[in-house]
């Protein structure tokens, strides 16, 4: 009896492992400083699918257990400029937990189906915290204006997505973790033909999809044909469209981040219900289109956790970085997001830690008042 309910745990601990494997496929990732890419060569895939680009466009080893974090201020600046640069150079804490584990999850657009180069057309961090019992889902909007670091010294402005292109995974991390002021401690990546393949291997995936964004996808992409309803099963061609879309809506990429979890969230469900007979083909399908900082030890670690700790049924939650009031979309030698980033980080700290070590003056000048108010432009 005893042999029979271990083989039987086995069998769910690799359920739980292939689900892991292709939540972090789809969602995509990019970036931290110690990578390791799995060595084994992805298949090749043909892309048949038109695209509508925009031309110009492993946990460290120990922590803390019980971490104290020193309050962060924002500078005064002169400029929106300076007041951008200032906050992500000021050297503030970085928040991590013990009980928490943020994967940086990235689609990288690229026009080459076999690489995986270029911008990072699709910015999420999937959060994991064991303490709330919570699994809370950022996206970060990719036009934001940012100050990237060079890693061999020096930085630019740019948008957001444009830190992978310029400085690789080295430059990605930083710009994420001193912008928002969170730790990252891991990452896995995929371009968008191989994100095709794992939702096609699923057997596609179920969303509402609206009439609006039916009509635009049908019109504008080959090998679409879609219908609107609250139970809409995708193909890897039309998950993609659908998760690409954008020109079809009046907000721009904060109804494309809306559409881009939503097939998350959609693939999760999916991966809970495979079958003990499909675990290995799904397995030795995925590992091979996945970049990754994880080793397999690292990821039988993290499912061993999710069988004892019960993760799948940890509540989720979705959060759009910057949010509402911390954005203002300003257009200047080129479109993008003007952002208040001490405002946007302490709502992304409050939502994934569940409390925040930035201090935000009352009579504080922001940096997009600083830009509106003197007519800066990029």
């Amino acid at each position: 009896m005893a042999k029979k309910e271990k083989k039987s745990g086995k069998k769910k601990l690799l359920i739980v492992l292939s689900s892991i494997l292709v939540f972090a496929i789809v969602v995509g990732t990019v970036g931290f400083v110690k990578y390791k890419q799995m060595t084994k060569p992805a298949p090749k895939v043909e892309d048949t699918l038109t695209y509508d680009f925009d031309e110009d466009e492993t946990v460290p080893v120990s922590l803390e257990s019980d971490p104290v974090f020193d309050n962060i201020y924002e500078d005064t600046a002169g400029s929106f400029k300076e007041a951008i640069k200032d906050w992500a150079t000021n050297g503030g804490d970085i928040m991590y937990d013990n009980d928490v584990i943020n994967v940086l999850c990235c689609g990288v657009d690229t026009r080459n189906p076999n690489a995986v180069a270029g911008l990072t057309d699709t910015i999420m961090i999937m959060s994991v915290n064991t303490e709330n019992k919570t699994i809370t889902l950022t996206s970060i909007m990719r036009d934001s204006f940012a100050y990237l670091e060079n890693p061999n010294g020096g930085g630019t402005f740019n948008k957001i997505n444009a830190a992978f292109p310029f400085y690789g995974v080295d430059g990605l991390i930083p710009a994420i973790e001193n912008h928002f002021k969170i730790r990252i401690d891991g990452y896995a990546l995929i371009n968008f033909a191989l994100f095709k393949a794992a939702i096609d291997k699923l057997g596609g995936v179920t969303v509402p999809v609206q009439q609006y964004e039916a009509n635009y996808m049908n019109s504008t992409y080959e090998n679409v044909s879609i219908e609107a309803g609250d139970a809409v099963t995708l193909t890897g061609d039309e998950a993609l469209a659908f998760c690409r879309s954008r020109k079809c809506d009046n907000d721009g990429d904060v109804s494309r981040t809306r559409r881009q979890r939503q097939v998350i969230m959609a693939v999760f469900e999916k991966c809970k219900n495979i079958g003990l007979n499909e675990v290995d083909d799904y397995v030795s399908t995925f590992l091979p289109y996945l970049e990754t900082s994880y080793t397999t030890k690292d990821v039988m670690s993290y499912g061993t956790r999710a069988v004892t700790e019960g993760w799948f049924t940890y509540e989720f939650q979705q959060v759009l970085a910057p949010c509402e009031d911390a954005r203002r979309g300003y257009m200047g030698s080129a479109w993008y997001w003007a952002v208040d980033y001490p405002l946007a980080a302490k709502e992304v700290q409050t939502a994934i830690y569940g409390k925040s070590n930035i201090q935000l003056k009352e009579d504080r000048v922001t940096a997009i008042q600083l830009l509106t108010r003197f007519g800066e432009y990029y």
